[in-house]
């Protein structure tokens, strides 16, 4: 999606404040607008539609509406569409003929309308999501635009007494961000519970009632006949072009096989494309709403599965000052922008039977570095708690194999990634590497040094090494050439928006699913299943 990827880069540059209708329409126009003919019928087409309150913010994801709606929505039925859009640029000379799109000369028109209202609506919370403080409590977080007398969640355990609970607030200013983020930490109300909660204010207005289940005991699955279910993914971004699709992609498949936890794999709400940029805004600054869009599009999955996140490079602007200030995440991870050096990004912890351990690839791994050195002891840890949690699933943002060929020499053996972690995962014996990064879906068998240890089609029994994930394909832009021919550790590969989702039955059988977007359905699927020798 080159023409995303062009008109992104061109909002990205404004220095000031870009409208949320601006990147939605735009991006929407990208993908539907060029393809669909004039009289299409919008939900047919799949071109979305914003339908407003009588506030002119949108119930499900808060978007502002301003003039833009008084002039461009002519039929006033408080939806605007693709033909009002086209029919609007006709008329005011922004483009020729219908049959003759300027996407960019409509993007540059439409970011005019500079009076919309901000994401973020006074004292109503938004951005609701929940997260893991450790292997058995929730802690609860959300967003509003002004300060609030409480932060308070009001919540039941399986239908129990209603209890109230006040917590905390805090707040980041890079790039003119303007918000408060809230966070309750839940006390333990015990494994497998059903907490039916809200969030808010008494003064300031109350969420929807949102309702999470809290981690199974730690060495066990919910109940002897499910398994328990994961999403994993990296890359998802928003609008640029298909993240919102696969979060809606997801939500549905979870109506269907109910998830017990998201893991993101870095790169999150893509709130900048720039790859070069630092703390000192060097390149394309990151345009703090964009997380605003990406937090409320995902609270529909956030808000009732528990939601951790890894750190990627696209979170480092304004020295990660966003993603430390929107999650939150179990110990050791946690620090603050003003301090950077001493801020930690990785994190573990046990979720049934499965033990997640997740690095940063972004900060410094070297043998006798602070993260290589809690990486080995809580590896060790882990091997040594096998007989309770079987499963050791290591994540981490970049790849130590792709053979995409953009990187390709720091994803292949002998690049300095694979030389330091590599030799981690066979010791401790690992059962899965997750990542991101690069904007596919690839499986690797399972490797040591390059050389593949055992070479399966869909089921690996004992392998003696991980079997490799790169999942980075959750909606950002594609841009794939492979290396060829493809490399021998190279099982699949597939360059198509989707995400991945593993089964655990018990402590010997392990489930993979790539999930494809366009055809909703499983593009590559594999089993690991192994004896307790090779635990």
């Amino acid at each position: 999606c080159c023409c995303c990827y062009f008109v992104w880069r061109i909002v990205v540059k404004m220095k000031s404040f870009v409208v949320v209708v601006f990147v939605v329409v735009v991006s929407m126009l990208l993908m539907a607008l060029l393809s669909t003919p004039i009289d299409a019928n919008p939900v047919e087409s799949g071109l979305r539609t914003y339908k407003l309150d009588e506030k002119c913010n949108r119930k499900d994801e808060g978007y502002g509406s301003g003039v833009f709606f008084d002039v461009i929505d002519t039929d006033h039925d408080q939806c605007v569409t693709r033909k009002e859009i086209v029919a609007w640029a006709l008329s005011n000379g922004i483009i020729a003929s219908e049959d003759e799109i300027n996407v960019q000369a409509i993007a540059n028109a439409l970011s005019s309308f500079k009076d919309n209202r901000p994401i973020l609506n006074g004292t109503q919370p938004v951005e609701i999501h929940t997260s893991l403080a450790n292997n058995t409590n929730l802690i609860v977080m959300w967003a509003t635009e002004t300060q609030t007398s409480t932060s308070t969640v009001v919540y039941n355990v399986n239908g129990g007494s209603s209890i109230t609970l006040s917590g905390s607030t805090h707040t980041y200013t890079a790039n003119g961000w303007v918000g408060v983020i809230h966070q309750v930490y839940l006390p333990n109300v015990g494994v497998n519970a059903k907490v039916n909660y809200k969030v808010g204010d008494a003064s300031g207005g109350w969420s929807d009632h949102f309702t999470v289940t809290t981690p199974p005991q730690v060495g066990s699955k919910r109940n002897e006949n499910e398994p328990l279910v994961f999403a994993t993914f990296g890359d998802m971004g928003t609008y640029i072009p298909l993240g919102y699709k696969v979060c809606e992609q997801i939500y549905n498949d979870s109506q269907k096989l109910p998830l017990d936890l998201i893991v993101h794999q870095g790169d999150i709400a893509y709130a900048s494309t720039e790859v070069t940029g630092t703390e000192d805004n060097v390149g394309y600054p990151e345009q703090e709403w964009v997380w605003d869009i990406w937090a409320q599009q995902v609270q529909p999955l956030a808000a009732n599965i528990p939601y951790v996140a890894g750190v990627g490079n696209h979170e480092k602007f304004f020295n990660y000052s966003s993603y430390l200030a929107r999650f939150r995440n179990p110990l050791p991870w946690g620090g603050s922008p003003n301090d950077i050096e001493d801020a930690t990004f990785w994190f573990s912890f046990d979720f049934g039977l499965v033990h997640f351990t997740m690095m940063s690839t972004e900060h410094p791994y070297d043998v006798g570095s602070r993260q290589y050195e809690w990486l080995v002891n809580d590896l060790e840890k882990a091997v040594a708690n096998r007989n309770g949690v079987p499963w050791i699933v290591f994540i981490g943002h970049r790849p130590m194999y792709s053979s995409d060929q953009s990187e390709y020499d720091s994803h292949k053996a002998g690049a300095y990634f694979q030389t330091v972690i590599e030799p981690l995962l066979i010791k401790y014996k690992t059962d899965l590497y997750l990542c991101g990064h690069m904007h596919i879906y690839e499986r690797i068998h399972p490797v040591v040094n390059g050389t593949v240890v055992q070479a399966a089609s869909t089921h690996y029994v004992n392998p003696g090494a991980p079997v490799q994930v790169v999942q980075g394909n959750a909606g950002v832009f594609e841009d794939v050439n492979w290396v060829e021919p493809s490399p021998k550790w190279s099982a699949v590969r597939k360059s198509r928006i989707g995400y991945g989702r593993f089964r655990v039955y018990n402590s010997t059988h392990l489930y993979y699913e790539s999930m494809e977007l366009a055809t909703l359905a499983p593009m590559d699927s594999f089993w690991i299943s192994k004896t307790a020798e090779f635990e």
